[in-house]
């Protein structure tokens, strides 16, 4: 394991910092480890661009298309490789350098994105294209995953690992908020290739910052079992674990049933609402705008209080949100239901991502994470292909109403299933 930079320290007992001060110290208390100052600058870059991308390729798809059954497979499809690669991922990152295998991902991702820019700014792109280095930018994504959870769980250490998974809740939202702004002013400018472009361009950026950090050389650990043997140790871990189990049951469902507004907005956008691309990049924002709202509230709060409440609570605010969505013939309304969503989803995925961290000993928590990815790694395109399909023979609206009624319904089912935080240690 990496040697620790030093970190910020509470107060001691019995004295008191300044409110505001006090508040700023514990919601960005990560930030003072140098590695994850360094490391947070480049996944900045990265998440807009990533961000640019996604937009991006939502709208292209239905433009070139008209097809919300393929919207739903193309953007299922990029999701896809999550599910059948990331344990094998996760074994590998428990192996290997992190560093050096997010900075292979980061390579490969590039190459995806460039390759859709050449197609697109030339005039040959065509669906399968898109299919094909959707899915390529996909098994870059799957690797990338586990490799980059354990690595910052490595560098900040325990004490700030709720901090750091809410801060990086913060920058993805942040990015979906900017992201998507930006991915329309550009689309409306000088189209979409430019995108993909510079979210090419993004992937150097956080390759650049990765190898300014300070690391001690990289130890392999002395291991006598096959990657095969390890990967099953890890999904016995995921199964014995209660803790574990119950927040992957519930992160399945949230995978199938809780992204169909995002899934279906590019149809929302374009044939209900008749907004044009920077109005649909505005609109898209919106449930990031929320998401920052949750990460900074959960940022805020340290590990030792992470509660069952907030996990069940995130869920619950996300169907509200989606069923506002659901309600709505305006984007004002539809945005706000956007931002309710977004706040409940970043609740959900920051506090059962650090539960589940907490939950088990460093020299599993590679494969855990990628158990971790396979659980949304599949969800999400099984929700993608299911909205998709279901959103052609009803309507877009119909569809998040009742994905989202399941999605409450049987978090209510298994609210009691989840231990509480303390038996985790």
């Amino acid at each position: 394991m990496p040697r620790q930079e030093p970190t910020a320290t509470t107060a001691p007992p019995g004295s008191t910092a300044p409110g505001a001060r006090g508040w700023l110290r514990a919601t960005f208390s990560s930030l003072q480890v140098r590695n994850f100052r360094i490391y947070y600058a480049g996944q900045t870059a990265s998440m807009i661009g990533t961000w640019m991308r996604r937009t991006a390729l939502g709208w292209v798809v239905y433009e070139m298309t008209g097809s919300r059954a393929m919207l739903g497979t193309v953007m299922g499809m990029a999701l896809l490789p999550m599910f059948l690669l990331s344990p094998l991922a996760g074994t590998i990152a428990d192996r290997v350098d992190k560093r050096r295998m997010v900075i292979l991902t980061q390579l490969l991702a590039a190459c995806s994105s460039a390759l859709i820019a050449l197609l697109l700014l030339t005039g040959w792109a065509q669906v399968w294209h898109l299919l094909a280095l959707a899915t390529l930018g996909g098994i870059a994504f799957a690797f990338e995953v586990p490799a980059r959870q354990a690595f910052v769980s490595e560098i900040v250490g325990r004490e700030h690992l709720l901090n750091a998974v809410a801060l990086n809740s913060v920058l993805v939202n942040s990015s979906r908020v900017l992201g998507p702004a930006v991915a329309g002013l550009v689309m409306a400018a000088v189209g979409a290739g430019w995108c993909f472009l510079l979210d090419a361009a993004s992937y150097l950026v956080v390759t650049g910052t990765l190898l300014a950090l300070r690391l001690p050389p990289h130890r392999p650990p002395a291991r006598r079992t096959s990657h095969w043997q390890d990967l099953l140790e890890g999904f016995r871990e995921a199964h014995r674990n209660d803790v574990v189990r119950t927040l992957l049951l519930l992160l399945c469902l949230m995978g199938v049933f809780g992204w169909a507004c995002q899934t279906l907005m590019p149809a929302i956008a374009q044939d209900l609402l008749h907004l044009g691309e920077w109005e649909y990049g505005l609109l898209t924002a919106m449930f990031g705008v929320g998401a920052i709202a949750g990460a900074l509230v959960v940022a805020a709060r340290t590990a030792s209080g992470t509660s069952r409440l907030q996990v069940f609570g995130g869920v619950w605010l996300l169907c509200v949100g989606a069923l506002a969505v659901a309600a709505s013939r305006h984007p004002v309304p539809m945005g706000a239901g956007l931002a309710v969503a977004g706040f409940g989803a970043v609740m959900f995925m920051s506090t059962s991502n650090t539960l589940v961290q907490m939950s088990v000993e460093d020299g599993l928590r590679g494969r855990i994470m990628g158990i971790w990815s396979v659980g949304f790694g599949g969800a999400l395109p099984a929700g993608s292909f299911l909205a998709g399909w279901l959103a052609q023979l009803v309507s877009p609206y119909l569809t998040i109403a009742v994905f989202a009624a399941i999605l409450a319904a049987a978090s209510l089912l298994i609210w009691r299933r989840l231990p509480p935080p303390a038996s985790a240690g």
